[in-house]
């Protein structure tokens, strides 16, 4: 017999239904812990109403036993921190198809679910349709103080007579370590280049089942970041050539009035004009002040044409566009350049 004064507030025990309190003052078939009076149990410990006839020490055990088997079962299936992904089934087929014909039998999950499973928040995602997006910096911020995971970094490889290199390599331990470690993992390739892609290469998703799907998208432009570089490259290549163009048939007046046009009779130098004249040492503010040779210090760049290396580019393996010579036009005026 269990006695409610030796019951440490906050202890659990466990009553087989074989105490009972003869007290006229609690309810019917009500039993509680320890040969006491029941208010001095209930003060001590909580009191279960047991089934009618009571709980016997056999039905307690089984229930103990059932319950520990239960929450380990909880603590092996949910590991915490652990992603709630859903892989989905992969169905291969002998003999192995063509990368093409995987690529399109495969229907990729919703980038936007992907999202959610793996904790990610609906404004740090930016969706490309419904196989793609890309997720913002702020999210490093929000989970900088989750543990760092680990870094495998797939490189220097020789690849086998059929084709596996590091693409094939890297998407193929991601599958292991996720689809069958049931481990959270990402795989982080960067996107091919076009020239590969039309050559003998073929592109850069990986191959058979082990590939980055949809294979067409991924190889050919993915979310548009290249072709952005690309034009981006491009317009730094025009700037300067049309910078060079226009010093070579206009007067000194005529840049310096495109430069820094009049508004309402009102001329300003911009942040980045009076930075300009600063290096050359011109520490003026009012445009209207500047001598002629003052003028021409600031509009001309006088660009030799041989020192210029900032080459167009095109991601593509074009090899008539690798000599090219520029300005064949008649309204360039004959300023070509090679």
């Amino acid at each position: 017999m269990v006695k409610g004064n030796w019951i440490k507030p906050g202890a659990v025990v466990i009553d087989c239904g074989i105490n009972h309190i003869p007290d006229s003052t609690k309810p019917s078939g009500k039993r509680v812990v320890g040969d006491v009076a029941y208010s001095e149990a209930k003060r001590v410990a909580s009191y279960i109403t047991p089934v009618p006839g009571g709980v016997g020490p056999m039905t307690v055990c089984m229930l103990m036993a059932n319950t520990i088997e239960s929450a380990k079962r909880y603590l092996e299936n949910c590991k915490p921190g652990k992603w709630p992904i859903h892989y989905t089934k992969l169905n291969r087929v002998k003999p192995v198809p063509s990368d093409i014909v995987i690529s399109r039998s495969c229907t990729p999950k919703h980038i936007s679910r992907m999202a959610k499973e793996v904790g990610l928040l609906s404004d740090e995602v930016e969706l490309y349709g419904k196989s793609k997006a890309k997720i913002l910096l702020s999210t490093l911020e929000r989970l900088k103080d989750q543990q760092d995971g680990k870094y495998v970094v797939i490189t220097g490889i020789t690849p086998t007579p059929l084709g596996e290199g590091k693409s094939t390599t890297t998407i193929g331990l991601a599958q292991a370590i996720g689809a069958h470690l049931d481990l959270n993992v990402f795989a982080c390739v960067r996107q091919p280049s076009q020239g590969p892609t039309f050559g003998i290469k073929g592109g850069a998703a990986g191959g058979g089942y082990s590939q980055v799907i949809p294979m067409e998208e991924f190889n050919l432009h993915l979310t548009g970041d290249i072709h952005a570089i690309t034009a981006a490259n491009n317009l730094v290549a025009a700037a300067i050539d049309a910078r060079m163009f226009h010093e070579a048939t206009q007067s000194d007046t005529a840049l310096y009035n495109r430069l820094v046009p009049s508004n309402e009779g009102v001329r300003t130098f911009s942040g980045i004009q009076l930075r300009r004249l600063q290096k050359l040492g011109i520490n003026k503010t009012d445009p209207a002040a500047l001598t002629d040779e003052e003028i021409n210090l600031f509009v001309r760049l006088d660009i030799e044409p041989d020192t210029i290396t900032w080459q167009r580019v095109m991601d593509t393996n074009d090899r008539f566009l690798r000599k090219i010579t520029i300005g064949q036009s008649s309204t360039e005026k004959g300023f070509t350049r090679t």
